[in-house]
């Protein structure tokens, strides 16, 4: 694998380590005021006052949020969502419309302190516009993405397999990092990508897939109503640390 000189990565490591966003919201906080009953009746109003109209029946847009320090909400859209979206225009479109016209969103708060955060769910056009529910939550009819032995087990294989194919001695990396990576309609782990953004990133990011393709089992993807979907999964790493 390609090796970064010592040097390099304690200084863009380092300069990384205090830019800190959730992979999550902690237990107990949503992103928007009045949980996720409330966001999907304040989408639901919005579609019925903007007079928008329903799209295709298989159409849906797997929604990623990253809510900032203040509560301020920025769609995450990646290269690789190009595909995605070409397919389902208008459910990315309504989806975007939608979020943005709410005002309610608010932070994630960790110690005491305001802190920014991501935030996904998987919007279906069709729960909005044919027998749309008061109590409409799309968790109630969303699986997520599983792992045999399930996420503590895979976790220990990811660090484990970051402990194999990376040369702690040779990046020194510091500071926590987030992987993110994509579960596909078949189980397969694609999409992989690591923040913040660093010098040299690139090299670091091929020796993450390179130790993500070296863990063993097979994903169950996630599904809606019983059909498979893409998902994304965010993993925090801290790299001060072995543990």
């Amino acid at each position: 694998m390609k090796k970064i000189t010592l040097l390099l990565f304690m200084l863009f490591f380092e300069s990384a380590y205090s830019q800190k966003t959730l992979d999550q919201y902690p237990d107990g906080q949503f992103p928007y005021q009045g949980g996720s009953i409330q966001l999907f009746s304040d989408m639901q109003d919005y579609f019925l006052k903007s007079g928008s109209k329903p799209c295709d029946q298989n159409e849906m847009y797997f929604v990623s949020l990253k809510i900032d320090e203040n509560g301020k909400p920025a769609l995450v859209k990646k290269k690789s969502d190009d595909l995605i979206i070409e397919k389902n225009k208008c459910a990315f479109t309504l989806a975007v419309k939608s979020l943005g016209s709410l005002k309610n969103w608010q932070p994630a708060e960790q110690n005491g302190h305001k802190v920014a955060a991501y935030f996904d769910f998987l919007f279906q056009p069709k729960d909005f516009f044919e027998n749309y529910r008061p109590d409409y939550d799309i968790a109630k009819s969303y699986q997520s993405a599983a792992m045999p032995g399930g996420m503590k087990a895979f976790r220990k294989e990811v660090l484990e397999s970051l402990s194999n194919y990376l040369d702690w001695e040779t990046y020194n990396p510091k500071g926590t990092f987030l992987i993110s990576f994509a579960i596909d309609e078949n189980g397969e782990i694609t999409n992989v990508d690591i923040e913040p953004k660093v010098e040299n990133n690139k090299i670091l990011l091929e020796d993450v897939k390179f130790a993500l393709k070296k863990i063993k089992g097979k994903w169950t993807p996630a599904k809606t109503k019983g059909t498979p979907v893409k998902s994304w999964f965010r993993m925090p790493i801290n790299f001060n640390s072995r543990e």
